[in-house]
């Protein structure tokens, strides 16, 4: 059983293609399932220019269940990639637990006002010291977002290695990264494996073979997602990225339905 949860539409304005061209290039990759899951427009005005609206949302989920009722060797999951925003996550899980939701997944893409993935801020923090502390907040909001448990899957962990800077010392990342996936395996939660950052300037798979390996340890379940934004980038790197599965100790897949999951042998 193989499924890409990580998938994108044009409603998020940094994507392309019809969804109905993604969910073909997932037969042609010879998916199992295919999920959509695009940018939340929650919480109102967060980030506004990298995510679909509130008035768009219906669209998104028109998109979605006309694939699904089109039948097909693949089946369409419905997801959504919720940021995590303090203070305003109530906003947020408010929609989400009204929609028929297959699974979410959750996303740090900001350190407070620093919106530390976007090529065009870089710039703003490439000083070691700056590294650093991006480092340590975007371990400070993920084990917050793992400690609230309403989300399903940990979206491109280790997503600050993007342009690939480190931090200066690793121990203390990976202290944290314990803490968070203690809490992830008490929660049931997830992690997934993202190819995107093999076609970022880092060259290098979301998470690295370290942190998957504390993730089985610690037994927090798996999925993988292209990150897609484009139809050509659906199952990208897939082989590779069940080669690191393997070698970070994980016998077993996940996949869902209406936030339920169902394991697989890989």
């Amino acid at each position: 059983m193989l499924a890409d949860y990580h998938v994108h539409t044009k409603l998020c304005r940094h994507a392309e293609g019809e969804v109905a061209d993604y969910v073909r290039t997932a037969a042609a990759a010879g998916l199992d399932e295919l999920g959509f899951a695009d940018h939340s427009p929650w919480p109102v005005g967060y980030d506004a220019q990298s995510r679909m609206t509130e008035a768009e949302f219906p669209q998104y989920r028109a998109w979605v269940r006309d694939m699904q009722d089109c039948g097909g060797p693949v089946q369409i999951r419905y997801g959504i990639e919720a940021d995590w925003v303090p203070g305003r996550m109530d906003e947020v899980f408010r929609h989400i637990d009204a929609e028929p939701f297959d699974y979410v997944l959750g996303s740090i893409h900001y350190t407070d006002e620093l919106p530390f993935d976007d090529p065009s801020n870089a710039g703003r923090w490439q000083a070691q010291d700056q590294v650093d502390q991006v480092w340590r907040r975007y371990a400070e909001l993920m084990l917050e977002m793992v400690r609230d448990g309403r989300i399903d899957i940990l979206a491109h962990f280790d997503l600050p290695k993007k342009f690939g800077w480190r931090p200066s010392r690793e121990a203390p990342f990976l202290e944290s990264v314990d803490e968070i996936f203690r809490a992830a395996g008490e929660r049931g939660l997830a992690l997934e494996i993202n190819t995107s950052g093999l076609r970022k300037p880092v060259s290098e798979i979301y998470p690295s073979l370290v942190v998957l390996k504390r993730a089985c340890e610690r037994g927090v379940g798996l999925t993988l997602g292209s990150d897609a934004h484009a139809p050509g980038d659906v199952a990208a790197d897939f082989p590779a990225a069940l080669d690191l599965a393997r070698a970070a100790g994980f016998r077993e897949l996940r996949t869902y339905r209406r936030r339920q999951f169902t394991g697989h042998r890989i």
